[in-house]
């Protein structure tokens, strides 16, 4: 159903960006504070230090994208019949179920159906395992995240083994064992994508694959980038208020080319990416179009309504009122045109596949 011939070539071969962070410490909190706003000022100031640190890296290559139509990602009947009666198992509502096949159904579609030993790279609620289990139904999942938030039932019905934890430090214990390595929105949370690939490389037996969903908040065009690719290019300081544009939680900034280049720096070739045709964003239907206006008006209105606020937030922290950002990042998350909601829903998604390297 995948046809060749119908790609767009991305020529920009732009080097995606990179916040860097050692201390597993302060990436837990920046996980759960991305920008640099919670009560540890010693933490904010450290992780506004790794925000001014952002940096370019390294070039990408020209790559093509395979953009696939809505009957494309729609999974085959015994498959859907699986997850239905998965979803009942569960407790999934109707229009739960709505939201989680548009989510994660075109994921699952590209799954390698001749998978038989799954690692599952932070599976958050655990909603992904059921896709999984319907497409990989004689499967072994195995699935790893910082913390159990997996919902009630998921862990019987999809008969997974979980381990809770620092994710690298599992990855290391891990064998290599491994034919699929699978995440969702997980990769671009990692502060050393390039160590976490390659050691999920090392995990996968000749011919596996990795396939992973993450948005591209480092393609040409997303929103807020030529303010952070600025900082990467020429530094300074960044006023505490404007944190929020680096978003600490998401730290690594990628495209297509930046990822073509980053795989087969781990270990890994034949790289795919795909996007959906008329779906460009993760949770909402939009063409490319679309997604740009969509942009333009976020803009016009954080500019009419959300940066006066900001500029009386940096004249109360002037005054010595350090709550401000708080303040203002707690009305942003509250405003679909807040800073971080237009970059996190109107960055475009992919999703890419690629074999490790030695594989048949």
């Amino acid at each position: 159903m995948l046809r060749p011939e119908d790609h767009t070539l991305r020529d920009r071969a732009a080097p995606g960006l990179q916040i860097d962070v050692a201390d597993a410490e302060l990436q837990a909190y920046l996980q759960r504070y991305p920008f640099a706003s919670g009560r540890d000022e010693a933490k904010n100031e450290r992780g506004r230090a790794a925000a001014e640190g952002i940096r370019l890296r390294e070039a990408g290559v020209p790559f093509a994208v395979t953009m696939l139509e809505p009957v494309e990602t729609l999974l085959a009947d015994e498959e859907e019949r699986r997850l239905q009666l998965l979803f009942e198992r569960v407790g999934v509502t109707v229009a739960e179920q709505r939201t989680y096949r548009d989510d994660f159904g075109w994921e699952a579609n590209l799954v390698p159906r001749s998978a038989k030993n799954v690692l599952v790279l932070g599976c958050g609620d655990g909603v992904e395992l059921l896709f999984l289990r319907a497409v990989l139904p004689e499967a072994r999942l195995m699935a790893l995240d910082y913390g159990n938030s997996l919902l009630p039932g998921i862990a019987d019905a999809t008969g997974v083994r979980f381990l809770a934890g620092d994710m690298h430090e599992h990855l290391r214990g891990l064998r290599r064992e491994y034919d699929l390595a699978f995440s969702n929105h997980t990769l671009e949370h990692m502060y050393s994508p390039d160590a976490t690939l390659a050691m999920v490389a090392a995990l996968l037996v000749p011919g596996g694959h990795i396939l992973s969903t993450l948005p591209l908040m480092g393609e040409h065009g997303s929103p807020f980038l030529e303010r952070v690719r600025r900082q990467a290019e020429h530094g300074g300081r960044i006023h505490a208020v404007d944190v929020v544009f680096f978003d600490l939680g998401h730290p690594w900034k990628t495209n297509p080319a930046d990822l073509a280049a980053t795989l087969e720096r781990a270990g890994f070739a034949g790289v795919k990416v795909y996007q959906r045709e008329g779906h460009k964003g993760r949770p909402m239907a939009a063409t490319e179009a679309e997604l740009h206006r969509k942009r333009r008006t976020a803009r016009l209105l954080y500019g009419v309504l959300l940066a006066p606020v900001r500029w009386v937030a940096k004249g109360l922290w002037a005054l010595g009122v350090k709550q401000s950002p708080r303040w203002l990042f707690a009305l942003e998350r509250r405003l679909p045109f807040g800073v971080n909601n237009t970059m996190n829903l109107l960055s475009e998604e992919a999703c890419f596949v690629a074999t490790v390297k030695g594989g048949a």
